[in-house]
């Protein structure tokens, strides 16, 4: 795709392509807001709020090529912590040394080399990964439940399964004509699921497994966050609910089951 003519390399999954194309035309609004020559106090609050957006795009693209399998998410995770570093240092650098305002014309162009550089190198690996998870055609359920999903634990792989139930029923909903209000609806509708199914989880791991706990709890928060995100996205109308559903929060629920659940409660009962 081209944003202010520059060229975004298109991964097939259009929740991140999405966001990258959000993130070049923010750089683009900076760029234009540095050689206006915006105050850097401004500026600043500016950047901040471009950081937060960067890493939360981040933590959801390793989700999801975590949950898709791809051998390389955690060296891919060391790239982002690296670009992370960068950006957070130059931000820092504005916040704390006092710039010229051609220095404040090259933070944009900065951002856009360190950021494209990343997205052409980087998440290309996993592009053909995420065109092979296109969602299926004619409506299908976007995750069939079997016996890799099950933790052997029958109350949480209940509700695991109504939770995956309810996200297929999501995604089908998703085709029709929904009115914003019923689309937030829904969504709201499963993440009050969500969260009574993590509550009842956490106890069993606590009961189970008292020393993973703390670190249980702390995914579970972790995952609100991101699901609370997307939720406000869909409220604001930035975020299409049939995208979310099919290209993200069933890699969300997918890594909550298999990277998470699985691998510790499988052993403990």
């Amino acid at each position: 795709m081209i944003v202010d003519r520059h060229p975004v390399p298109e991964t097939g999954n259009r929740f991140i392509d999405g966001t990258h194309e959000s993130l070049v035309r923010r750089i683009g609004q900076i760029r234009e807001r540095c050689d206006g020559g915006a105050p850097r106090e401004q500026m600043i609050l500016i950047l901040d709020a471009f950081t937060a957006d960067v890493h939360a795009h981040f933590a959801c693209e390793e989700l999801i090529i975590r949950a898709l399998g791809f051998d390389g998410w955690e060296e891919h995770v060391q790239q982002h912590e690296l670009l992370n570093t960068q950006i957070g240092r130059l931000v820092d650098y504005v916040r704390e040394c006092e710039v010229s305002r051609d220095f404040m014309s090259t933070v944009a162009g900065t951002l856009d080399t360190v950021l494209c550089r990343h997205e052409i190198r980087y998440d290309s690996s996993f592009a053909t990964l995420l065109r092979k998870a296109a969602a299926p055609a004619g409506g299908r359920d976007l995750i069939v439940w079997g016996v890799e999903h099950e933790t052997g634990i029958a109350s949480i792989d209940q509700q695991h399964r109504g939770l995956v139930e309810m996200l297929n029923a999501l995604h089908r909903r998703s085709g029709d004509r929904l009115t914003p209000d019923e689309a937030l609806g829904l969504v709201d509708t499963l993440r009050d699921h969500v969260q009574a199914h993590f509550g009842m989880e956490e106890g069993v791991v606590r009961a189970m497994a008292p020393g993973r706990f703390l670190q249980h709890r702390a995914h579970h928060a972790a995952m609100v966050v991101q699901f609370d995100g997307i939720r406000d996205e869909i409220a604001e109308g930035v975020l299409d609910v049939g995208v979310a559903v099919r290209d993200f929060l069933r890699f969300w629920l997918m890594d909550h089951i298999l990277g998470c659940d699985r691998p510790l409660l499988c052993g403990v009962h």
